[in-house]
């Protein structure tokens, strides 16, 4: 039988790379195995994965602790692999931000924090590697206040410092745990202080989550063990306390304090009512009402291919139920649920409200898709995710390959809703874009890895347009004799600039019949055609408009053809005489960077022929504002992370064209001379 949502707890680590998270949910995760230390190769046991030392995508683990079933999401600290964080602070009830205690304010700290605060979840802090040199949890706690709030306070005070860390203080429990499981109700010598301040913080902020509390905490009455705990629970809720954990995941100091936190304090699914369908409906975590689940991650399992992690929503289910996914309007079956140890299932005859389940071959579900009854057809929202800042050209190395190549791409595109495949119609290559080169690089090495083909990459091209800067006049005649029926056609248009941006506009200027009614569309598609190519570099043609005004036809060998032909040669002929200019695409940029980094990226920004247009401060961070080339920003992600030491990051749109600088031109046609004869030998 299914525990009742009450009994759930799923919460997800999030943090920057190297504070230690997966190391803490192994530690966890070992704990409640019955083990004294970490579950070993449970996470990141993905090969690629062992190969860098580092996780590349969410890892779940599902396992009891004291009565309470715990669903916990592993996730990525690298800023390339960012999604799969924001994606579980969608689904889990709780986020335990995981810092370290060297240097506890990082990028990825910012961003995991203020998606969040967007997400409206409550926070834990865990300090971690508490264990290392140069650590000072005081210091630490204060600058996580200075930059989060007043809200954050101790828990628990770590026993010992640096390499001579023995344990940790309950500031709740007045009791020190110490590594090895020894426990002792008694503060600490040396400590006396230090735990009085911090019991004050704790206890005034247990006290202002509920006014009965405060009132008793303000006439000196003494606030009972129960009544305490009632309190921090929900001050968590409702985000008046975000605790903070001294912890080192190496040494399982700690470990133990934060799994009872998450059983005894964390919020259930019963205790927040956050699921909110398109529709505006607002749909409670109730175990006896209509069933719908969120699909929240896609893996492509080697033996029981595609599997589908979900969290369940409302409602309970079985193996063996239909249900439709309202996206596709397609039934599906479940297979046999189960839940997740890594990549390990274990079988479940039933899931109900507020739990995570995986699913096997579901056939037309994707990832941010709803499942649910047929007769109560709801739907939720994709979660939001960063745009990709990373993009390859990507094609297979293999002649004959390119179906296999592009369906193993699609596949791992499939699993990583963050990477997008796409084709870009400018410059007809087939563009695979993610969060970095990193990010990009491993999707890659998956296809090798687990379908057997390679893919080339490179630099996309840009897709710059001709127009022109005159107006001019252009003659076009086909005429062309054979035997029986000829061709004939004759067209005579003026061309002038459009503004930028406009494209292309057409005028009929034809009177008197020169051409007859039932030509003038063929010649309009004749100068479209021609508009393809342009005259200085073969990039289509654009912001152009075309008078058509004078011409002549044969009432026997005119034909569509030959005055589409004749629209394309006048055409060639009027911009040839129009002044040809080169456009290039600008980029519109958005910088978020600390303070002290923001001269060294308007210094990088203006080399690259940017233009500053502004700068804003947004919590602790400037965000800059600029437009630059985009030929200037092929390598922008990597040089950015460079330069800041990956302390910033970007995004970046399109925002319109300009004229390629005269001195600049030679050098794009170099570079398109030189693709070519690469491609020539390819």
């Amino acid at each position: 039988m299914a525990v009742e949502p009450a009994l759930i707890r799923n919460a997800c680590l999030v943090g920057h790379r190297g504070s230690g998270k997966t190391a803490l949910a192994e530690g966890m995760l070992g704990l409640a195995s019955g083990r004294s230390g970490r579950a070993s190769r449970v996470l990141d046991a993905a090969e690629d994965e062992s190969e860098r030392g580092m996780t590349l995508g969410m890892g779940v683990v599902q396992f009891q602790w004291k009565g309470r079933q715990i669903n916990l999401l592993d996730t990525p600290g690298d800023g390339g692999f960012i999604a799969d964080a924001f994606v579980a602070q969608r689904v889990a009830d709780l986020a335990i931000l995981v810092v370290h205690a060297q240097d506890p304010i990082q990028v990825v700290t910012e961003r995991v924090w203020r998606r969040g605060e967007r997400e409206d979840i409550p926070h834990v802090v865990a300090v971690n590697h508490l264990d290392r040199e140069r650590t000072d949890f005081g210091a630490v706690v204060e600058r996580l206040r200075e930059r989060f709030g007043s809200a954050v306070v101790p828990l628990n005070l770590p026993v010992g410092r640096e390499g001579d860390l023995r344990g940790v203080y309950g500031l709740l429990t007045d009791t020190a745990y110490y590594a090895g499981g020894e426990q002792r109700q008694e503060i600490p010598s040396g400590m006396e202080e230090e735990v009085e301040a911090a019991k004050v913080q704790i206890f005034e902020a247990i006290a202002e989550s509920d006014d009965t509390l405060l009132e008793k905490y303000l006439a000196d009455e003494e606030l009972g063990t129960e009544e305490v705990f009632e309190g921090l629970k929900k001050g968590i809720v409702d985000g008046v306390i975000i605790p903070v954990l001294a912890t080192s995941a190496e040494r399982m100091i700690g470990v133990d304090r934060l799994l009872d936190l998450l059983a005894g304090s964390a919020p259930s699914p019963a205790d927040r009512t956050r699921w909110t369908t398109e529709d505006g409906e607002e749909v409670p975590c109730d175990e006896d009402g209509p069933f719908s689940a969120y699909v929240f991650k896609t893996y492509m399992d080697p033996y029981a291919g595609r599997l589908s992690v979900m969290r369940v929503v409302s409602g309970r289910c079985r193996s063996d139920e239909q249900l439709v996914n309202p996206r596709t309007g397609s039934s599906e079956r479940l297979g046999g649920i189960s839940h997740l140890v890594g990549r390990e299932r274990q079988g479940a005859e039933e899931a109900v409200a507020g739990d995570i389940i995986a699913v096997p071959k579901l056939r037309d579900t994707a990832t941010f898709d709803t499942l649910c009854k047929p007769e109560h057809v709801v739907r939720y929202e994709p979660v939001p995710l960063p745009e990709p800042t990373t993009a390859f050209a990507v094609r297979a190395k293999s002649r004959g390959e390119e179906e296999k190549v592009f369906d193993a791409i699609r596949r791992v595109v499939d699993e990583d809703p963050s990477l997008r495949l796409e084709r870009s119609e400018a410059t007809g290559e087939d563009i695979l874009s993610g969060l970095s080169q990193l990010h990009v690089e491993v999707a890659l090495e998956r296809v090798l890895r687990r379908y057997g083909v390679e893919v080339e990459t490179q630099t996309p091209k840009v897709p710059f347009k001709e127009t022109i800067a005159a107006s001019s006049r252009g003659h076009g005649r086909y005429k062309k004799q054979t035997g029986g029926r000829g061709q004939f056609g004759d067209a005579k248009i003026e061309i002038s600039p459009l503004p930028r941006g406009e494209g292309f506009e057409f005028e009929d200027a034809i009177v008197g019949g020169a051409i007859p009614r039932q030509f003038i569309p063929a010649v309009e598609k004749g100068v479209q055609e021609a508009m393809r190519e342009g005259p200085i570099a073969g990039y289509p043609v654009v912001d152009v408009k075309v008078r058509l005004y004078d011409g002549q036809f044969h009432p026997v060998d005119s034909s569509e053809m030959a005055f589409k032909v004749a629209g394309s040669l006048a055409f060639k002929d009027a911009v040839e005489k129009a002044r040809p200019i080169l456009l290039e695409p600008f980029l519109k940029v958005e910088v978020l960077a600390p303070t002290d980094l923001v001269g060294d990226i308007m210094g990088d920004l203006s080399g690259r022929r940017g233009r500053p247009m502004g700068m804003e401060q947004r919590g602790e961070r400037q965000v800059i504002t600029a437009e630059v080339p985009q030929v200037e920003m092929l390598t922008y992600a990597r040089d950015l992370r460079s330069i800041t030491g990956g302390r910033a990051n970007f995004h970046a749109e399109f925002s319109h064209y300009e004229e390629v600088p005269p001195n600049l031109v030679e050098k794009v046609l170099a570079a398109n001379a030189r693709e070519e004869e690469e491609e020539k030998v390819r």
